[in-house]
């Protein structure tokens, strides 16, 4: 390439100028094109942001799908220093009575003592057994849900601490330490869990031939039903028992202070002995429901202001469709009602403005709620309704298709078998009592419950999905493949490859077209400095000549 410096030296023409003013006229289509690559990343952006914003609603759809959150419960004690609890969806509402007569407790004794942890006890092995005792009957029976565990105690685990270390590190079910009484070192041991089934035993084979004496490894044998110093020889220090209460005088008896199954989705925190009953109230968390469905609302809010500001005039979006398109769904599947109830978003305080805002009438809800307090879950979750009580729905995915399914079962379950039957005809899956719809069919994903023993035909299940559904699923769908969202995106970063390939095009040309121009104005530079060589030489031979005259 010619040099720029050396470009108008012989005719003194502003050559560099010339193709300066020529090749910013020939980058022109250079300039469109970084113009439109802004614009086309500012769209990328615009969609992100969009994006965004529908996850924030899907989040928000997605919590109005859970039965916890449309029906939070909380519960008030008259001292929860004494009892406590926490509901969950499924309790019912109501007021409990609860009087409290004795807590669940682990059983603990204490091997006798000898002088320091170090101190050798003996070798053999120790037989740990969980069960219950009865001092009626003077009876140990065997816990039926755990295995005896043998512990093997050699020499390297001989001593006072070796035992307690090798009686930890065998899962058995019960905890030792190590107590200093002020005259020695004594073994203790607690079983890990509480309740008069999670007693326990403690046999041992000692290597001294003698079994249940005071000496050696016997020392610590703990039989209850045996004599004192003759198999039972450590003390005892605490009973094992279970917690004993009435609820509504009802009598219960439970192994945990933390009782789970004494009232359905009701979980009671026993914490000591009542003197007075104790009153405990479950009921609808208001605050907590309120403060869920002002997050959709203002999720949802969020959105639509995103989609409608790029409808304006000189939005960055304003010559496409889609985001009139996606505020167009969105906005029909919220004005849907669920059609096996016939109900949707207005009939729960949930109203649109002219303009299309979102508000929450907390007064209409309030009176929704003590109208059906079941209302929440038809318009926003999965429902299903069965004709044979034996049958109740478990639950379903985005695949299952609303509609009334027929079942019937031809192998029913006993306990420990798998269920079989078809639903609408096609065989399902089974796993335990439960019936899943086949992949592929109207049911996948359809998922129920039946009763032991029930087979033969059970009616019908009528599937539902909730507003909630709809829209999580609907949303979700826009960022699937080949979803609204997915597609234009895909779409502006190809439109960003083409330019790039445009670009790298134009560069070339350009600098074709540059060494064109600077190799033809050259050669008008050197023919127009010869030109102006010859016109002086000329006019040097002319003026030559008239001075001869």
């Amino acid at each position: 390439m010619v040099g720029i410096s050396s470009a108008g030296i012989g005719s003194g023409l502003d050559i560099e100028g010339i193709i300066s003013s020529l090749m910013a006229a020939e980058r022109i289509p250079l300039t469109k094109v970084s113009q439109e690559r802004t614009q086309t990343n500012t769209k990328i952006s615009i969609y992100g942001i969009i994006k965004n914003s529908f996850a924030d609603l899907k989040a928000a759809a997605d919590k109005l799908t859970n039965l916890s959150n449309l029906n939070p419960l909380k519960t008030t004690s008259s001292d929860d220093k004494v009892v406590s609890a926490t509901a969950s969806a499924s309790a019912a509402k109501g007021s409990y009575s609860i009087e409290v007569s004795q807590l669940a407790k682990a059983q603990s004794v204490a091997a006798p003592s000898v002088a320091t942890s170090d101190t050798i006890v003996g070798t053999g092995s120790l037989t740990l057994t969980l069960g219950s005792y009865n001092s009626g009957t003077n009876t140990f029976t065997n816990n039926p849900d755990k295995t005896p565990v043998t512990i093997n105690i050699g020499a390297g685990q001989q001593t006072l601490d070796g035992i307690k270390q090798a009686i930890n590190d065998s899962n058995a079910g019960v905890t030792a330490s190590i107590i200093n009484d002020g005259t020695g070192s004594r073994l203790v041991l607690t079983s890990k869990e509480t309740g008069a089934v999670n007693g326990f035993k403690l046999e041992v084979t000692d290597n001294d031939g003698i079994n249940t004496d005071t000496a050696g490894l016997s020392m610590l044998a703990y039989d209850p039903t045996a004599a004192v110093g003759s198999g039972k020889n450590a003390e005892s220090l605490q009973v094992a028992q279970n917690a004993n209460f009435t609820i509504n005088n009802l009598a219960v008896s439970k192994a945990s202070n933390t009782v789970t199954d004494a009232v359905e989705g009701l979980t009671l925190n026993l914490k000591a002995i009542t003197t007075t009953p104790i009153n405990l109230e479950v009921s609808l968390d208001d605050s907590a429901l309120k403060t869920t469905l002002d997050g959709f609302v203002a999720a949802y809010n969020k959105i639509r202001g995103n989609l409608k500001d790029q409808q304006q005039k000189d939005a960055t979006l304003s010559k496409e469709t889609t985001p009139s398109a996606l505020e167009r769904g969105m906005r029909n599947i919220l004005r849907e009602q669920v059609a096996q109830y016939g109900i949707g978003l207005s009939d729960i305080g949930l109203n649109f403005d002219k303009d299309g805002v979102l508000s929450l009438d907390k007064t209409k809800l309030d009176t929704a709620v003590a109208a059906d307090p079941s209302i929440l879950e038809k318009v926003f979750s999965n429902t299903a309704t069965t004709t044979d009580a034996r049958v109740k729905f478990v639950g379903a995915n985005t695949k299952t298709l609303e509609g009334t399914y027929a079942i019937n079962i031809s192998t029913a379950y006993d306990g420990s078998n798998t269920i079989a039957g078809t639903i609408n005809g096609v065989a399902g899956t089974g796993v335990g009592n439960l019936l899943s719809g086949a992949t592929g069919e109207a049911s996948e994903g359809l998922q129920f419950s039946v009763a032991q023993d029930a087979f033969g035909d059970m009616g019908t299940i009528t599937f539902s999905k909730g507003l909630g559904e709809r829209l999580s699923d609907w949303i979700g769908s826009l960022t699937d493949e080949g979803g609204a969202l997915t597609s234009r995106t895909d779409g502006l970063n190809s439109r960003l490859q083409r330019l790039d390939d445009q670009e790298d095009r134009i560069n070339l040309r350009l600098e074709q077209v540059e060494k064109r121009y600077r190799a033809q104005f050259t050669a008008l530079d050197t023919m127009l400095a010869s030109m102006q060589q010859t016109s002086s030489y000329l006019s040097q031979q002319l003026a030559a000549l008239a001075q001869q005259r």
